[in-house]
């Protein structure tokens, strides 16, 4: 009886299923953990996408509410009887003010020390 010489089989005779897909260089698994991070992807930026409307819409009634109070506030001044003009008051001279001496506030004005 003759017998073969047996052959060493190395790693590149190993059969794998990339080399059944025709591919030969993308691994299927590669290619379905690509299509989920593209699906997960899609997901997020249409979640974003829907936020950025809503915050975009309440930005828009808040314009319009703040119009809607300008107008009402306009409205009372222009109704309002005129306010007679003030007289600037002569500052005689001696007399400490508040631009001279900082520890004279001028009324209703609030200064805090920390």
């Amino acid at each position: 009886m003759n017998r073969q010489p047996m052959t060493l089989k190395g790693l590149q005779d190993m059969k794998t299923t990339a080399t059944f897909m025709g591919g030969g260089d993308v691994a299927p698994h590669k290619l379905h953990m690509r299509l989920c991070a593209l699906e997960m992807e899609r997901h997020r930026r249409d979640q974003e996408r829907r936020v950025a409307l809503e915050r975009a819409r309440k930005c828009h009634e808040r314009c319009e509410a703040i119009e809607t109070e300008v107008r009402a506030i306009l409205e009372v001044i222009q109704n309002r009887a005129p306010l007679p003009e003030l007289k600037p008051r002569a500052i005689k001279p001696g007399r400490s003010t508040a631009a001279t001496n900082p520890t004279i506030r001028p009324a209703g004005i609030l200064k805090h020390r920390y």
